[in-house]
């Protein structure tokens, strides 16, 4: 039997069925018993891979095989497996289950606040697209079949009106030069020293370092919360994270702590951490509860980069109404000003 399988299930799906294995494991249910207790209640789909996937355990393969053939995150399965070899399945169960529904939730929470800013660019960009293709032209058609010249408000709406008209031309001509210079320069550089570069640029490296500190945060705490050692889990991270990013600091970070740094010292040469990250470390390394705090730490980054979004769209929102609504005004008195030039003629 092939261990891959096109299809996923969802984050809580995962988080739900492990968390209730780990209770059931705990109350005295083999793990057989256990998945088939749990495969009663599970959505028809997950019904019939997990009754798909028990052939794995009757043939004697590893339940990281099984969670493996069923898709599951590979950041879980590897926690489990290192449960599984130590003997604490069922707590680590437990503990993977109830973490990644925490990440789920947070992950939820990230994407909605997301939505909106995307909506709104999308709603103003269609609008300015609609005034400039359809409605301008006919008034400067109009002008022009009635012989009434120009005027400022005209020439103003028709400056800001080819801007808007050929700013996908513009952002296209952007991305292609973005996508060389990544191509023949940034790609060929280590995903750290990259990073590095964009903190650099005023506009991106504050939420760049946010994000970078958030998901290593929750990362590293989960496998510290899980059970594994400092090393044990930087380790993991370098074999098995899916960003390149967090396998490259892993591995500088295993490499100085092998060479005997202090973590807390490794932590303040890297320049993608915020700064408060090395307080986390050094107090969470003191308490012995570095798991605990870098999870409970990461949650405040997420309130931090949700508040500087909801910042940022306080001035983006207004700014783009106003571009709109200026269009709007200019166009309203260039058709006004060659009537009142008429009334005051007669």
């Amino acid at each position: 039997m092939k261990l891959e399988r096109s299809r996923k299930w969802k984050g809580r799906e995962q988080a739900r069925f492990l968390a209730e294995l780990g209770d059931l494991l705990e109350n005295g249910f083999s793990l057989y018993e256990g998945i088939e207790f749990s495969m009663l209640h599970s959505k028809k789909n997950n019904q019939e891979d997990l009754k798909d996937s028990m052939n794995l355990l009757k043939e004697g393969r590893s339940f990281r095989d099984f969670l493996e053939w069923l898709s599951f995150e590979q950041e879980l399965v590897g926690l489990v497996s290192y449960g599984e070899q130590n003997g604490q399945l069922p707590s680590t169960l437990k503990e993977a289950g109830r973490i990644w529904q925490k990440k789920c939730e947070d992950r939820a929470k990230l994407k909605n606040l997301l939505i909106y800013p995307v909506f709104l660019f999308i709603f103003t960009f269609g609008l300015l697209q609609l005034f400039t293709t359809y409605l301008f032209p006919r008034f400067s058609q109009m002008y022009e079949d009635y012989n009434l010249g120009t005027n400022p408000f005209m020439e103003a709406a028709g400056f800001l009106s080819s801007l808007v008209r050929y700013s996908p031309v513009l952002i296209a001509l952007a991305c292609i030069l973005l996508t060389i210079l990544h191509q023949y320069y940034l790609k060929k550089l280590p995903k750290l020293k990259q990073e590095t570069l964009f903190m650099k640029t005023p506009f991106i490296r504050q939420y760049r370092r946010l994000s970078i500190t958030y998901y290593f945060s929750i990362q590293l705490g989960s496998l510290l919360q899980g059970g594994l050692s400092v090393l044990d889990a930087l380790e993991f991270m370098m074999k098995e994270d899916p960003k390149q990013l967090v396998r490259e600091i892993a591995a500088q970070m295993m490499d100085q702590l092998k060479a005997g740094d202090a973590l807390e010292f490794i932590c303040r040469e890297i320049p993608v951490f915020k700064e408060d990250f090395v307080r986390i470390v050094s107090h969470g390394q003191k308490n012995g509860l570095l798991g605990e705090e870098l999870l409970y730490y990461s949650r405040l980054v997420l309130k931090e980069m949700e508040g500087m979004t909801e910042k940022s769209l306080k001035t983006i929102q207004p700014l783009m109404f106003g571009l709109v609504a200026l269009l709007v005004i200019l166009l309203y008195l260039a058709i006004l000003m060659p009537m009142i030039s008429l009334m005051n003629s007669i």
